[in-house]
């Protein structure tokens, strides 16, 4: 079977005939011909290769099912078993046992430490608080400038790929 790109160059080079065989009209209607032929080659193949880009978006989107169910199942597994050592640290607590030694491990209830709880943000003075600045590129503004006829040191105006629309 004929590879789309060999389409495409046997396609772009009865074009090019086709310009040239203007003044021969029994050429200039083969040419034709065999163009409408590939063309028709061509789409079927455009079509195919649709059908499969759709396969594999229906694949991810199983995958993706997939990742979600596991996540779920990660987190219930992960909750059972803070649980499960929360529930031994508090007995281990509630009847003062702070060391459990065994062949395969030692469980120790370790005394907590001093940490911060922050029970109304909005009151802590400023330099208690810490300042997270992001700077980038401002595209929209940058492309309006640029339009607008401005000329920006470390920026330019540059068409992006065609994009494919499949409805």
């Amino acid at each position: 079977m004929t590879k789309l790109y060999e389409l495409t160059t046997e396609l772009n080079e009865l074009s090019h005939l086709a310009f040239e065989a203007e003044d021969d009209q029994s050429f200039a209607i083969a040419i034709a011909d065999t163009m409408e032929g590939l063309q028709m080659q061509f789409n079927d193949k455009a079509e195919a290769l649709v059908k499969v880009a759709e396969t594999l978006g229906a694949n991810t989107t199983a995958i993706d099912a997939e990742i979600n169910r596991l996540q779920a199942r990660k987190k219930t597994i992960i909750n059972r078993q803070t649980a499960l050592k929360d529930y031994l640290r508090h007995n281990m607590e509630a009847s003062e046992i702070t060391k459990i030694e065994s062949p395969l491990f030692t469980i120790s209830l370790v005394k907590g430490r001093v940490i911060c709880e922050v029970t109304d943000e909005a009151a802590l003075p400023d330099e208690y608080m810490s300042v997270k600045t992001e700077i980038k590129p401002d595209k929209a503004a940058l492309t309006k400038a640029l339009k607008d006829g401005l000329e920006i040191a470390g920026a330019r105006l540059t068409m992006s790929k065609p994009s494919l629309r499949i409805k």
